[in-house]
């Protein structure tokens, strides 16, 4: 596939993320992890920030408000987590973890220990810290959105762009279990 180019970039850059997740759900059982892979940003939103609305989810993880519904009713059928109606609000959904699913991030902080050695392992052999990458990928993103630099890159066909060459090697810094 990498004989096909940049417009398959998108492409492979999702698939990249869906065997990191597909890998993600193979393994967590391995741990003794009850929750879906989809479902541990969640899970540690949950246990930082206590109860939380399904649009405030949906808005710090990034996923789409459906998503969280969805994914929401599988951690609730899994038993992790509660969902009710807002006191103040009642089109309000608030999801809250119940004990069994205190008790699933507790071993899903142990499993996100390995699974940064297992980042750095995968970074260290590429040469490049996923990780940084990615930050820094979507840093510029917020910057200059990649529809403005096509439409840049449209009206100046011969602009001469200068892409720095350099190479980030992984880092040494320990890694955080964040949502």
């Amino acid at each position: 596939m990498a004989q096909l180019g940049l417009p398959f970039l998108a492409h492979r850059l999702r698939r990249a993320a869906e065997t990191f997740r597909d890998g993600y759900g193979e393994w967590l059982p391995e741990a003794g992890v009850v929750a879906p892979a989809r479902g541990l940003s969640t899970m540690l939103l949950l246990d930082e920030k206590g109860p939380s609305g399904v649009v405030e989810i949906a808005a710090r993880i990034r996923f789409s408000h459906p998503l969280v519904i969805r994914l929401g009713r599988d951690l609730e059928a899994a038993g992790l987590v509660a969902i009710a109606n807002d006191a103040a609000d009642g089109r309000k959904r608030v999801l809250s973890l119940t004990s069994q699913g205190k008790a699933d991030v507790k071993r899903i902080r142990a499993a996100c220990a390995r699974i940064a050695r297992a980042f750095d392992e995968l970074s260290a052999e590429i040469g490049v810290d996923l990780m940084d990458v990615i930050a820094r990928l979507e840093g510029a993103e917020v910057r200059s959105p990649f529809s403005d630099r096509l439409r840049r890159a449209a009206r100046w066909p011969d602009h001469d762009v200068r892409v720095a060459k350099t190479i980030t090697r992984p880092s040494k810094r320990k890694r955080q279990c964040r949502w």
